[in-house]
């Protein structure tokens, strides 16, 4: 299971869906701005300590910008890395 934490308007965001999408990789993007996902997004953010996205989930790891990786291309090896 992979969800992309993201929000409209984000390049960086749009980047890495791009990415998936290219890859025919299956994920669920979870707006952060959309009151449905406020709870959800919420935790995510506290447990990774930034308010930064894209945030990604594959599995029980998640991958926050600047703490896990520094570029959408590090971010999506890391995510093919951890769907194994």
């Amino acid at each position: 299971m992979i969800k992309v934490y993201s929000m409209k308007d984000c390049s960086y965001c749009e980047e890495l869906k791009g990415f998936l999408d290219g890859e025919n990789i299956e994920y669920t993007d979870v707006d952060i701005n959309k009151e449905e996902n406020k709870e959800e997004s919420d935790t995510v953010f506290k447990i990774t300590n930034t308010n930064s996205v894209p945030i990604v989930r594959v599995e029980n790891q998640l991958l926050a910008p600047d703490v896990s990786f520094s570029s959408i291309e590090e971010c999506f090896e890391l995510i093919k890395k951890f769907m194994v």
